[in-house]
């Protein structure tokens, strides 16, 4: 007999040790994907072109791999190589159609295990920005009909994925995300596109939806209109006897005919459109929180209507009875939205030649438009993860009726399995600042003194041999972090 006593408890000690070892490998192996992705933000910000893309080869998932053609593509476009750009843009355009399109049936697996588990279906402000740097690519390509075809996408692709988005929304999450369906820069960029191959009436009609996206959201994104689009539209519509369309815009949005150097262009010039990426979008981080289950709650709830209760016992304002008793602490992982804003507020641009400096205006803000899309969808976010917990909780609860090592090890699976899901496009900036100049025909070196809100320079910068020639427009961006 106490050979045999001796025997069970080597074989228990064996099978705890076992339990452990399988919980660090597993808990090794559940990092977040913005821990994973650490290095690729800081090698990107210094020019590693060749680390960032050995980062997002390495960390290449089959659940991720739509980010992984997003995040290749970026770095390939600071890097100078557009064409290869593309191709990884292309691909993201692809999958995303078809994760979209297609039926799938990995939301059981993730009710099991985390989000992580599905497929990253981008954000609609992330697939908006694709034509954007698309058009880029074969503006530096030369491949100017390419680059009006991504125009022309731009703002059709945000409202697409926007209402792919509220399609799984309840109408009372809807209302911002459903107000920016319409994107007043996108707009803009694909009517300086237009003007820039000849296509004036185009440009005209994107100007004014611009004018009127802008007027829309630009308290909600705390983006103004660009200073330049009431003389864009002025031009546009006089060389197109534009009268009565043209008088309406005017008293429709008279401030963006208020600043007569954005509305007078000379004669004799060329265009330089100044486009500035800013800093990084903000990304996902892991928040882990518990919710009481209390003993009053007693057992057979349906899980949904159960995690609406509990979701309300979260925060600062709920409080527990004095005779309430805790059963059970429910532990769950949520995604958070964490913001680093940079310190550039725009930058002063100077030609070396009189009259040609600018100063730059925040036309995009994809900052607030990645914070009003996680509003939008916490909520249901929130209850699915609860949900999630409660299902666990009760496999564990069963388990437990077949021996503490079979609960043990139902618990610790659990734990280990619950991750928020912190997938993001990380390389987008957080803001885009624009700048125009009319100058004569020739080659400049132009300056660029990066300003904080105060107008303090914090940095200068020289963009060197850009092209002006007459009549034309050129396309010039940066992006500083």
């Amino acid at each position: 007999m106490a050979d045999c006593a001796g025997t069970s408890r080597v074989t228990r000690t064996i099978a705890v040790a076992a339990l452990l070892a399988t919980a660090i490998a597993v808990l090794g192996g559940c990092a977040t994907y913005s821990a994973k992705f650490a290095d690729l933000r800081p090698d990107l910000a210094h020019s590693r072109y060749d680390a960032a893309l050995q980062t997002v080869e390495k960390n290449k998932g089959d659940k991720d791999l739509l980010l992984y053609h997003l995040e290749r593509g970026m770095v390939l476009h600071y890097a100078d190589r557009w064409a290869e750009s593309n191709e990884s843009f292309a691909a993201a355009e692809r999958l995303a159609d078809e994760l979209y399109t297609k039926s799938i049936s990995e939301g059981v697996l993730s009710l099991f295990t985390n989000d992580n588990s599905i497929s990253y279906r981008a954000r609609p402000f992330e697939m908006a920005m694709v034509p954007y740097f698309r058009a880029l690519n074969y503006v530096y390509l030369g491949k100017r009909e390419d680059a009006l075809v991504e125009g022309r996408k731009a703002s059709q692709m945000l409202a697409r994925y926007v209402d792919h988005t509220l399609n799984g929304l309840d109408d009372d999450e809807k209302g911002e995300l459903a107000q920016i369906r319409n994107n007043a820069f996108l707009l803009y960029f694909s009517g300086m596109l237009y003007d820039w191959d000849g296509e004036i009436n185009d440009a005209f009609i994107a100007y004014r939806n611009a004018a009127e996206a802008y007027a829309a959201n630009s308290e909600l994104l705390g983006v103004g209109p660009a200073r330049w689009l009431g003389g864009d539209l002025a031009r546009t519509a006089g060389r197109l006897g534009f009268v009565d369309e043209l008088e309406y815009v005017q008293r429709t949005y008279p401030e963006l005919f208020a600043d007569p150097e954005t509305t007078d262009r000379p004669s004799g010039v060329g265009e330089v459109v100044f486009l500035l990426e800013v800093g990084y979008v903000p990304q996902k981080i892991q928040n882990k929180l518990s919710v009481p289950i209390l003993e009053s709650d007693g057992d057979g709830h349906d899980r949904l209507v159960f995690a609406t209760t509990l979701s309300g016992r979260l925060g600062d304002a709920y409080v527990l009875n004095s005779g309430d008793k805790i059963a059970y602490w429910l532990s769950f992982a949520m995604p958070e939205l964490w913001l680093d804003p940079s310190a550039i507020d725009g930058a002063r641009l100077s030609a070396g030649v009189a009259g040609s400096h600018a100063r730059t205006a925040c036309v995009e803000n994809l900052a607030a438009a990645a914070a009003i899309t996680f509003e939008a969808e916490q909520g249901k976010i929130l209850l699915k993860t609860i949900v999630r917990g409660l299902a666990k909780y009760g496999v564990t609860k069963q388990a437990e009726d077949q021996g503490w090592l079979v609960g043990a090890l139902a618990n610790l699976f659990g734990v280990a399995t619950e991750t928020a899901d912190t997938r993001s496009w990380l390389t987008l900036p957080e803001n885009i600042h624009l700048a125009r100049l009319s100058l004569p025909p020739g080659i400049y070196d132009l300056q660029v003194e990066l300003v904080d809100a105060a107008g303090r320079v914090l940095a200068t910068e020289t963009v060197a041999d850009v092209t002006v020639r007459l009549g034309d427009w050129t396309f010039v961006s940066r992006r500083v972090f």
